[in-house]
């Protein structure tokens, strides 16, 4: 499987979108809801219920963008049935990635500070206009295939 800065950037931003949260606080260590969300709901429900109201505004404020997440989630959801082995190791291989940059920004809370700034003014300009971030390879130019 070959990677793009696309999926690099879109894959943590994915999975922090419903694990950011549980993560962010004192339940660092628990499962997060992606894990076993009707568990991580019961043991957490006012942040399970923050995450629901903050998901349906992002969806009020963009169907369009919601219904393509939804559409990869199934997507996602039906890999990973098929394939739970692969799953499993992609999880364990992010969860490692959080670990890791979460070490680093403890200990250089500015420059993750710096980092995290310069990503969401990536975000806002992709937004802005989408084609020039969308379906571009690592040197810039635009990737023919599809991400799988």
């Amino acid at each position: 499987m070959k990677l793009n800065i696309r999926s690099l950037v879109l894959i943590p931003a994915f999975l922090g979108l419903f694990a950011g949260v549980a993560l962010a606080d004192d339940a660092a260590g628990k499962p997060g809801p992606e894990q076993n969300r009707g568990q991580w709901c019961a043991d957490n429900p006012q942040k399970c219920q923050e995450m629901k109201t903050r998901m349906q505004e992002k969806c009020a404020q963009d169907p369009k963008r919601c219904e393509e997440m939804k559409a990869r989630m199934a997507e996602r959801k039906a890999k990973c049935q098929a394939n739970p082995e692969e799953c499993q190791k992609q999880r364990e291989q992010m969860k490692a990635h959080r670990a890791e940059m979460r070490a680093k920004c403890e200990a250089n809370p500015e420059e993750c500070k710096k980092r995290r700034e310069e990503m969401r003014e990536h975000r806002k300009q992709c937004r802005e206009n989408p084609e020039s971030c969308r379906g571009r390879g690592r040197d810039g130019s635009p990737v023919n295939k599809p991400i799988t």
